[in-house]
């Protein structure tokens, strides 16, 4: 009996020793958490539970339970610590935020605001850190970028605003101009207040307006050239004219030294006196003294000549290059013209010859005043680009003696008279 008390008692001892776990060192460890100190003892038994705690800056979904069973631990909700995640970072006016470090609003990321373009930071700290509570810091401010108004001399007008002391704000431009036409400006004519607040360059001066000697060309004298190659101020002028009488002077023949500087035109130059090639229409140059082809020098002579001989000319056949480089006489040109249709006719007058139905361009009639009629104007009509033309009168003339030895005329086509004595 007594033996068989001891083989139950040796069984049930092994049977409680393998359901108690022994030892810290042997609880399951997990990322980013801790076994809470409420779960931790020196044995585990079946059924045991450890609760876990996650560490600062971390939290889980769930709580993160463990179990002994078996002889084994077991996690019962597959619950894991994570980082903190913060509320998506607040907006401010005219700026924007970014990450500086990570990719999402977590605990322990960073993020910076930048100023948009025209804005500058009115706080000492721009930056927030996701914490455990939420984000650090206060949320900064941007502040509009203004520049201090030009602080330029006494001879410099400032144009751009309405008041002096009112803000320059960030692209806002000034430009400058000197008070006396006798001044040049020297520097920028325009600045511009730029993103940090400062003028995009140095402001400019006024100083005494002096104009410099530019090249002359060949063939070009001047007149009023200071010597020693004194200043030429403002108002100084400069007489040009060509050295070669066979040259014309194209461009200004006087100068003046003018505002900020510059001459009031560009220096002019000589050119061998020619005249300027035309363009041709439906006409062709036949023969030229001494050439028919450019220059054309004063005295050369163009002769033309129609390209068909249907067509006729409108202008001279013969035009000459002057000395001043004009022609004589505009280049003619060639056209069809119409043709004019029966003469007109002419009160007291009669052609010298029958109608015809057409004539060209140029033909001529001739007409002759009746008996006791005269002729008054050129007796011939011309055709000319389809209308006729002539300024032939056929007046008539009587003679009467008066009653006191007067003479009586009847020289219009009305009945009015005239007398005259004899």
């Amino acid at each position: 009996m007594q033996s068989s008390l001891l083989i139950v008692y040796l069984f049930f001892s092994v049977s409680v020793y393998t359901s108690v776990i022994r030892g810290k060192e042997i609880l399951p460890k997990i990322d980013n958490g801790d076994v809470s100190p409420a779960s931790l003892k020196s044995n585990y038994t079946e059924g045991d539970k450890l609760l876990y705690t996650c560490r600062h800056g971390y939290t889980s979904l769930g709580k993160i339970i463990y179990v002994c069973n078996k002889n084994q631990w077991v996690n019962i909700r597959d619950a894991k610590c994570s980082l903190k995640r913060c509320e998506l970072p607040a907006d401010i006016p005219n700026a924007h935020f970014v990450l500086m470090n990570g990719t999402d609003f977590v605990f322990g990321n960073t993020i910076k605001y930048i100023c948009n373009e025209g804005y500058k930071m009115g706080s000492l700290i721009d930056t927030r850190t996701c914490l455990a509570g939420g984000w650090s810091n206060h949320l900064p401010q941007c502040e509009e970028v203004s520049c201090l108004p030009p602080a330029t001399e006494g001879n410099v007008i400032v144009d751009g605003f309405s008041d002096y002391s009112s803000r320059f704000r960030y692209g806002h431009r000034v430009q400058f101009a000197c008070d006396s036409p006798a001044l040049k400006l020297v520097g920028l004519k325009e600045v511009t207040c730029q993103a940090n607040g400062e003028w995009n360059g140095p402001l400019p001066t006024c100083e005494g307006a002096t104009c410099k000697l530019e090249k002359i060309s060949a063939g070009v004298s001047v007149f009023g050239v200071p010597e020693r190659n004194a200043p030429m101020n403002y108002g100084h002028k400069l007489e040009f004219y060509c050295s070669n009488a066979e040259m014309v002077l194209r461009g200004r023949s006087e100068v003046t030294c003018s505002t900020g500087g510059s001459w009031s035109s560009p220096f002019p130059t000589c050119e061998e006196i020619t005249c300027m090639e035309e363009e041709l229409y439906n006409v062709k140059i036949v023969r030229g003294i001494p050439g028919k082809v450019p220059p054309y020098k004063p005295t050369h002579t163009l002769q033309f000549q129609c390209t068909h001989s249907s067509m006729t000319m409108l202008g001279l056949p013969s035009i000459k290059c002057r000395s001043d480089g004009t022609w004589s006489s505009p280049y003619p040109t060639c056209s069809v013209l119409g043709p004019c249709g029966p003469p007109p006719g002419i009160d007291f007058a009669t052609l010298n010859a029958a109608p015809q139905e057409n004539y060209k361009h140029g033909q001529q009639v001739q007409y002759t005043c009746s008996y006791l009629h005269t002729q008054e104007g050129n007796p011939r009509a011309v055709c000319h680009q389809g209308t006729w033309y002539t300024n032939l009168k056929c007046l008539r003339n009587y003679m009467y003696k008066c009653a006191h030895k007067i003479n009586l005329k009847y020289i219009l086509l009305l009945s009015i008279v005239s007398c005259t004595l004899t």
